[in-house]
């Protein structure tokens, strides 16, 4: 029944997972774990007011949670995290959203005044639905944690609930599985290396490129597609790992195996802003003793755009400092603006597939491709097209004149090196 004659307690954390895991053993009936994190109000009191004004703001938030849940049949709460509580209500799903919806309102309108400071903490709750499913508490927290970081992403005042039958996750909990494997792939070098020919389609002589591409060598054999890892990588903060790990071991092979293909390796937001990836990259180059020209590396212009300030450093050090080639891909999706392509001093712009499957049924898409081609060769630029797959799309790319073609057209990935075997 309702918390109405007793206080509720706020437990540490150790004491919080301790009944959490009990409690999702035991329990038979509709309830909810959701966790409820402040933004950044006590940080902005202790900056600007000291340690004592945090605590006195913390005091005051934690006073407004109680008060309000009191009243509701809640189970237990604890501090999971400095600014984040975990909260267990016996409601159901839609009744204990509507609970924490009157919770964030609540926080919304709450002024604290501090010696004449004025302080407006905000709140961002994720819920999961503590289902059978949901018998293991570990998998509670990650589900709940998956909710918190998507409502995130949303801002402020919001509640995300994740409800067992929710795409987000199902995709959440795949990437969770993975991850093991993922960390025990880079460790034990199972990830492996392919690469697809990028071919000269204007008739002139060039030389030879290819991308590098990942794949995961399973234990019976097996070459399985990286697309799942990369994911994975990406949700739980491992592709730097990942575009290191494709780094030392490039490096090794272009070493072992010296030719004159210029290979592209493609690096991923997170590397972008890793403030040490250029001295890795020269290192790696020094130790090697290789010819930087004969490796590009690849930069979404998602990535680029989002991060405009980092990523036009990086690139202008490892074309300038180093002489590393560069490719601008995935040109054209996303939240990329077309106006921006001058500003990115690359050599190469990657025309997304997307545009090159609809290039012949899609009037815009041909537009786009020859914007893209027109823009590169105003600013003596080449451009590579993705995803080539028809003779009848080749001969339209010729006639546009997009200078090289990526696809099961041209050059469908072959092995190029096991890193196990170096």
């Amino acid at each position: 029944m309702p918390n109405e004659q007793r206080p509720l307690e706020i437990f540490p954390r150790a004491g919080f997972i301790d009944l959490l895991k009990h409690y999702c053993q035991e329990n038979e009936h509709p309830s909810v774990l959701a966790l409820v994190e402040i933004n950044n109000a006590f940080q902005v009191a202790r900056l600007i007011q000291g340690m004592d004004a945090e605590e006195q703001l913390i005091t005051t938030v934690e006073r407004l949670i109680i008060s309000s849940l009191s009243v509701h049949d809640c189970a237990f709460a604890g501090k999971t995290q400095n600014h984040q509580y975990g909260i267990v209500l016996n409601h159901a799903s839609k009744e204990a959203r509507e609970i924490f919806e009157a919770l964030a309102q609540a926080l919304d309108k709450l002024e604290v005044d501090i010696a004449g400071k004025t302080y407006y903490p905000k709140v961002m709750i994720g819920i999961a639905p503590l289902t059978p499913e949901f018998r293991s508490a570990e998998l509670a927290l990650s589900v709940a944690e998956e909710a918190l970081y998507q409502a995130r992403r949303i801002g402020n005042s919001i509640v995300n609930l994740l409800a067992p039958d929710d795409v987000r996750l199902h995709r959440y909990l795949d990437c969770l599985k993975l991850l093991p494997e993922l960390r025990a792939g880079l460790l034990k070098k199972a990830f492996v290396f392919y690469a697809q020919p990028i071919v000269s389609i204007t008739g002139q002589g060039a030389v030879p490129k290819a991308e590098v591409l990942l794949r995961y060598k399973a234990s019976d054999g097996r070459i399985l597609p990286s697309a799942g890892y990369l994911q994975t990588a990406a949700l739980f903060n491992v592709s730097r790992e990942v575009d290191l790990y494709a780094l030392e071991h490039c490096c090794r092979f272009f070493k072992e195996k010296p030719s004159n293909t210029v290979y592209s390796i493609n690096i991923s937001g997170a590397t972008v802003r890793y403030p040490f990836f250029f001295e890795s990259v020269k290192e790696r180059i020094h130790y090697y003793g290789l010819d930087p020209s004969q490796i590009c590396f690849e930069i979404t212009e998602n990535v680029a755009d989002q991060d405009y300030d980092r990523a036009s450093l990086l690139m202008f050090k490892l074309k300038n400092e180093l002489g590393c080639k560069l490719s601008l891909d995935d040109i054209g999706i996303g939240s990329s603006n077309l106006a921006n392509l001058p500003k990115y001093d690359v050599d190469y712009m990657k025309i997304d597939g997307s545009f090159v499957q609809t290039l012949l049924s899609q009037p815009y898409a041909e537009l786009i491709v020859r914007f893209i081609d027109t823009a590169a060769k105003l600013h003596h630029k080449q451009t590579i097209a993705e995803y080539v797959e028809q003779p009848v799309q080749l001969k339209k790319l010729q006639e546009i004149g997009v200078d090289f073609s990526q696809g099961c057209l041209t050059g469908r990935p072959e092995m190029l090196f096991n890193p196990s075997e170096l």
